[in-house]
């Protein structure tokens, strides 16, 4: 384990069978699982592990093929199930907990979604930014509708290692130079056809059929969206409310885009806060 002195935050691994992962830990208290999307690594959420660090147990691994973590060639390393699933597994094992907050943007926020559904015992309280569930994300990608919404995606499921921009370009949402130069290094430094993997091993080429009966999600559910996000369409989360068996939340962001981590961090390191602290008695309905 590395401490930086100046922050505090812990430098660790933990391994789900061959594959080694980073993470970033800090603080002490009930976890949280900070899980970050494409292009993006765990320190993306510096600003959420800043503000939470004096209350909580805060963990943001990079993401199979991301930044320091082991990146397994073949794209089938990259499904959903089991392997991005049993990767926060691992990270909760190495701290020697079983359950955890989870907070997930993008592919994260995928990842945080079939986590809730198909290891419940495992999640307290769920909060996605610019994720829909993954029902109506596929719904979405499948409507013509959402064609110039969505046609990176296609293009992402492309020839290997010939459409990804540089890791500047890659790392250009990022405002703060210090930040956005943290991010580059962390995307020199993962591997091209790993973060693609995402996009060829979970969502089918063509037409998408519907992927049919899913578990209900049993936990309180906070979801965060920016009203300006040129990457989904505002309409993947209006099915929301019918995918989840508890209290629901489903907020807007205005004059926000898909990284609402960066482009809203105040507000979204409270609401964060707010929602795993607050009682369970208050996300039971009354009579």
């Amino acid at each position: 384990m590395q401490v930086n002195s100046e922050t505090g935050f812990e430098s660790r691994f933990a391994a789900n069978g061959g594959v080694k992962l980073h993470y970033t830990a800090a603080g002490s208290g009930p976890p949280i699982v900070f899980l970050h999307g494409f292009p993006d690594h765990g320190l993306g959420w510096r600003r959420q592990i800043e503000a939470l660090q004096g209350r909580f147990r805060v963990l943001a691994p990079d993401l199979r093929g991301f930044g320091r973590s082991d990146s397994p060639q073949g794209h089938a390393s990259y499904a959903l199930m089991p392997c991005l699933i049993e990767d926060v597994l691992a990270v909760l094992a190495a701290e020697g907990i079983s359950q955890a907050s989870v907070v997930g943007h993008d592919w994260g926020g995928m990842i945080a979604w079939w986590l809730a559904m198909r290891v419940p015992q495992a999640v307290r309280r769920l909060v996605l930014l610019s994720a829909p569930h993954p029902r109506h994300y596929l719904r979405a990608i499948n409507d013509p509708a959402n064609a110039g919404t969505i046609d990176y995606i296609r293009r992402f499921q492309g020839v290997a290692g010939a459409i990804l921009p540089t890791p500047e370009e890659l790392a250009s949402w990022v405002a703060d130079e210090a930040e956005r130069q943290a991010l580059a290094e962390a995307l020199r430094r993962s591997h091209p056809d790993a973060m693609l993997g995402y996009y060829r091993a979970n969502i089918p080429l063509g037409k998408v059929p519907d992927i049919g009966p899913l578990p209900l999600v049993r936990v309180p559910t906070l979801v965060m969206f920016g009203a300006d996000d040129p990457y989904i369409p505002a309409g993947a989360y209006d099915g929301t409310f019918r995918e989840v068996d508890n209290v629901t939340s489903v907020v807007a962001i205005p004059g926000a885009g898909h990284f609402i981590h960066h482009q809203a961090a105040g507000f979204v390191s409270r609401e964060v806060e707010g929602w795993v602290t607050r009682p369970p008695s208050s996300f039971r309905p009354l009579g």
